[in-house]
């Protein structure tokens, strides 16, 4: 007898909301574990000395992001979908979104970040402390060994934890009904409150519609992990060591209105820029720029009527009650952790 074929199943709308909601239970609980654990282990002196130590730095950074990793397979597994399913679309990987991934990530850095720089100002003056702080960052300036780390922990591990769950199981889950504009803004609300932080906010709801973007249209996490990647890189480098000073918070005074106007002008110049590559991009994905396919199966492809997808508009009349359910759990759950942190903040 012939073995029997082993049936996989697809992603689904209800796949986001459930990895959205369980994810965040999932790390919580392990979290409030690990400090049980130390609690126990160590005693109350112990794990208050251990906290302060280098090596409770390494691994309380590592945790989330492999807890991302863990949770991605075990998922998959549970519900038999194919690990692959949530890298892409099926097409080959082009040199063209892996250059505007490359571009994307500079202007995030030198056009957004004096940005980003200009809105902290404004959160201090409002009572509020940002947190620029990188564990490590002095140890990481002065020696190669801890600065490879430094990349290995707070760049490459968060990139692909992140990547898999957010532009591979919920993007893709989302994509299966809703237009591209409802899955961008839908998974960058989650990218955005999973983060919870009021300081972050604002960055990586760009980061997460440049990411959401370039991965859906490019029709691969690879783009969208490079971007994300090389983000975090740029990020641990200009804050290791002093570059270019206009990108460094703490060397930045706003003495004036025409102060404050120039990350505000160079902000509009990033969108502008953006706006063109994401023209670009998908003006190629129309004209299949990135499909490489025989003349039949191109013929077959032209020759389906395209499946009309829900607006952003419409998404909440055509979610099921469990869909509704799992989104409403997950947006307060994270909503509440998000107000408790910057309520945190301003005190």
């Amino acid at each position: 007898m012939g073995k029997v074929k082993k049936e996989f199943n697809n992603y689904t709308v209800l796949d986001a909301f459930k990895v959205f909601f369980y994810l965040a239970i999932t790390v919580g609980v392990v979290s409030l574990l690990l400090q049980l654990v130390l609690l126990i282990a160590l005693g109350g002196e112990g794990s208050n000395a251990f906290i302060e130590t280098e090596t409770f730095d390494i691994i309380s950074y590592m945790v989330t992001p492999t807890i991302f990793i863990i949770f991605y397979f075990v998922y998959n597994k549970i519900h038999k979908v194919r690990n692959i399913n949530a890298l892409g679309d099926g097409q080959k990987i082009s040199l063209l979104p892996i250059s505007v991934a490359i571009v994307l990530s500079i202007i995030a850095i030198f056009l957004f970040t004096p940005f980003m720089n200009l809105i902290d100002f404004f959160f201090s003056n409002g009572g509020f402390t940002p947190d620029d702080t990188i564990p490590l960052q002095e140890k990481m300036a002065g020696s190669w060994s801890y600065f490879f780390l430094g990349v290995f922990i707070f760049a490459f591990l968060p990139a692909i934890a992140e990547e898999l769950i957010f532009r591979g199981i919920i993007q893709k889950s989302l994509n299966t009904r809703f237009s591209g504009f409802a899955t961008i803004l839908l998974t960058t609300v989650m990218f955005v409150l999973m983060h919870g932080s009021l300081q972050q906010t604002v960055y990586q709801f760009i980061m997460g519609i440049l990411l959401s973007y370039v991965s859906l249209v490019g029709g691969c996490i690879l783009y969208s992990f490079l971007l994300h990647f090389l983000n975090n890189v740029l990020v641990l480098i200009f804050s290791c060591f002093d570059i270019v000073s206009y990108l460094s918070a703490d060397e930045t005074f706003y003495y004036n209105f025409f102060s404050m106007l120039f990350p505000f002008l160079i902000f509009l110049l990033g969108v502008v820029l953006v706006a063109i590559l994401f023209w670009v991009l998908k003006y190629l994905r129309n004209k299949n720029f990135f499909r490489f396919e025989t003349k039949k199966a191109k013929k077959e492809r032209l020759a389906q009527v395209p499946e009309e997808k829900i607006g952003i508009s419409q998404v909440w009349k055509n979610l099921k009650y469990n869909e509704k359910m799992y989104m409403v759990f997950g947006f307060v759950l994270l909503g509440i952790i998000w107000l408790i942190n910057t309520i945190d903040g301003f005190m």
